[in-house]
Order: C-alpha cells, then structure tokens, then sequence
C-alpha cells in the first residue's frame, strides 16, 4: 500500500544539514495515521493531510544523507514495506494484527489497560521488531498507533520523543463512554519521566499537564511548520471565494457554526457565500446537507498546491474550533497572505499574537459579530501584512521546524 507515490527530494540547503555532529547519523522510527476520530473510515485515501502526516512528509523531504526514517502505517487489511530514498514505510494490518478493522471494538470489549495490551499484543511485537534498530523512536500523538510503538519502544529501552500532536480525550467526547474511559487509560499511558515532549503550543503542554495530573519535567514548545507552497505565493490575487472553512467535519472543530454564520449573513442582508473544504463521508449528513441549503459550498479536499491557490482566493478564513493544540488551517491561510479569525482556544492564537496579528483571535459566541466582521475584511480587501508572513518564512518554515525537532532527538540520544 504506497503512502507516498513520489519520491520526495532531499533539500542539500535543509537546516537539518547544519545540526550537530552528533546528530548526523541517526534512525529515527516513527508513525503516521489520520487522527483517532478517522481510522473507522479509511476505506479510501483522500487528499486531505493531517497534522501527523504533514510532519511525516516534511521530515523526509528535510532527510540528509546521514538520517534514515522508519514510518510504521496501519491499514483495515493490507500489509506492506516500501522503501523511498532515506524513508522506509511499514504498514502494518489491523484485521491481522488486532482481529479487527476497527480497535474501537476492543475497548468495547476491554475494563482494564492490562488487556488493552494483551488484545495489542501482536501488533506491538511486530513493531518491536522495527523499533530494533532504532537509534530513537519519535511518536506522533496519542491515539493507538503511537501507543503500541511507545509499548515497543519500551520493550527495547529506546529513547523516545512523544510530538504531542492533538489531545485524545479532548477529541474523543462524540463517542461511547465506555470507549472514551479505555482511550483516556492509553491517554495516562503516555505519561512518562523518561519521554522527551514537544509540544505545538504552551495550551497543549498546559492541557496535557492537566491530564496527566502532574508537572512534565523534560518538554519544549515548538510551533508547527508551514509548507514551502503556503508561503511562496507574492502579489494580489483575485478573490472569488468570501468566506472560507478548512477542516474535519468533528464536533471539537465546531463545524456547527458554520450554519449560525450563515443565518447571521442572510438576517444581515448579505449574499456572501460559505465555502467549506471537507471530506464528505456521507453525502446526506446533517451538516453538510443544512449547509449546502443555505446556500454554502462544499469542496472535497485539496492538494497542497491547490489548497495554496484556495486560500488565496478566500477573503478571509474563520477556525472557530472548541479546542486545538495547534491549527494548522489557519497558520497556512495567514502564511498565504489571507487573514484568519481563530478561537482562543487553539494553540495557533500564540503564534498570532506573537507575530503581530491578535486581531484575528476572536470568540465565536457571537454569529453576527463575527458575519460583520468578515464582511469588513471582504469590503475593505484586508491582507496579511509582509512583514508577518517573512517572518514566518524566516522562522515556520519545516527545515527550521524539523531542525528544532531533530535536536530534541539528539538529545534524547545523548541522555540515554
């Protein structure tokens, strides 16, 4: 099952090339999934790529001779190893390994962590088998792909760094409590002295301090990058699309408000259009449907290039999620020059703040504060200033984001 079809080039000007002589020659495993809310419908493969796998790619473009990446995938029933340059990709299969497409039947099934890993067993060992050789094991989030590898990791006594990409049981809240209370057990799981954290945002370290009840006494804060294709874009573009929506269709994203907006607009006399990019998993779903009824658009997901070329159409972009650790969405809009309003409660508000453009943090009780405020920015062709967006260059790009990422790595190297 190939996961990435074209071999990714290795950028010879990649800050990773400038790292320390220690860190020159390492083997880092790792993982790459859709998030714990997708793996039951992965039928298909779409173009949308999540924060996991954007980290995933990015990393191995940014490879340098001296560095070898193991990705460690699952699937409902396939299994395969492909080799891609410095970039190995295992994909291990979930009906052999678990006795099931879907793990959500073995919480269902499960009372106590100790089964979770009986029922998890083969699977583990299959990647400790991977884990081998590793010189450090990176795991990204929380779900149980990165559960299972640290359970391997441990196995070996490998160094591990845990990019603590999302927070599970702020994500889970949707389904039965009898999944939630097993998945916040794995959660728990993940707390460990001897982990090197990185987080996206000072809000997720903070969140996850919560939940683990306790201080983490190896972390550092390191914001997600931004692609090359987000930030190359120069120049006025031509709007076409007003108001724009990126992201899964899951409550904790708040795709509800859209419909709200979209009522604040017509009471306000406003002919602006919604444009929400989404994977449709069901054509008739509820959301989807009423949107579509009040005049939105839906866009199946798009390709890093076009997803540029959107945001560069949009006049402005709004994430008003209940809670993100970071948000890439609304990083990429602003890197593309279009403005973006952003719930306080995603990590991302400390990059906007810091950078200069706070204005864009908004709450979002207030429909008809937020349609007026989109319609200023419409009306007025409001655009991210340059010096925001070469400031993001200069310090979001992935090679420097990466770079930060692989010190984390040596050093758990070093300190093992």
């Amino acid at each position: 099952m190939p996961a990435l079809k074209h071999a990714l080039p290795v950028r010879k000007d990649s800050w990773l090339n400038m790292a320390s002589p220690m860190a020159k020659k390492l083997h880092i495993v790792g993982n790459t999934n859709p998030s714990a809310n997708q793996f039951a419908k992965r039928a298909g493969r779409g173009k949308f790529v999540g924060g996991i796998l954007r980290q995933t790619r990015e990393m191995a473009r940014c490879l340098s001779w001296e560095k070898r990446l193991t990705i460690i995938d699952t699937h409902p029933s396939a299994r395969g190893m492909s080799i891609d340059g410095r970039m190995t990709r295992h994909t291990l299969p979930l009906l052999e390994t678990l006795k099931t497409r879907n793990p959500n039947d073995i919480y269902m099934e499960v009372e106590s962590l100790d089964e979770v890993k009986s029922r998890f067993e083969p699977m583990v060992m299959e990647m400790a088998k991977i884990v081998k050789d590793a010189d450090v094991v990176m795991l990204g989030g929380t779900y149980f792909v990165p559960w299972a590898l640290l359970q391997a990791a441990r196995m070996h006594n490998k160094p591990t760094v845990l990019s603590y990409a999302g927070v599970l049981s702020m994500e889970i809240k949707h389904l039965p409590e009898k999944i939630q209370s097993v998945l916040r057990l794995m959660e728990q799981d993940f707390y460990d002295p001897g982990i090197s954290y990185i987080f996206p945002s000072k809000l997720a370290r903070d969140t996850a301090r919560s939940i683990f009840g306790r201080e983490i006494p190896d972390s550092e804060v390191i914001y997600n990058g931004v692609p090359a294709e987000f930030l190359a874009a120069k120049g006025p573009s031509e709007k076409t699309v007003p108001i724009a929506f990126v992201g899964r269709n899951t409550p904790v994203k708040n795709p509800d408000f859209l419909l709200k907006l979209a009522d604040a607009l017509k009471e306000r006399g406003s002919r602006h259009r919604i444009h929400m990019v989404t994977r449709i998993d069901d054509p008739a779903d509820g959301l989807i449907r009423e949107l579509r009824g009040r005049g939105g658009a839906i866009i199946e997901p798009l390709g890093t290039p076009e997803l540029a070329e959107f945001y560069r159409s949009a006049s402005i972009v709004i994430s008003p999620s209940h809670f993100e650790t970071f948000g890439n969405v609304p990083l990429e809009a602003v890197s593309s020059g279009t403005p973006a309003l952003i719930s306080p409660s995603m990590g991302v508000s400390e990059v906007f703040l810091d950078f200069g453009i706070g204005e864009y943090v908004n709450g979002f009780g207030d429909p008809y504060a937020i349609a007026e405020r989109a319609e200023r920015a419409i009306r007025d062709k409001e655009s991210v200033p340059e010096h925001v967006r070469q400031r993001i260059r200069d310090e979001l790009s992935w090679p420097r984001v990466i770079s930060r990422y692989l010190e984390v790595c040596t050093r758990a190297v070093e300190g093992k």
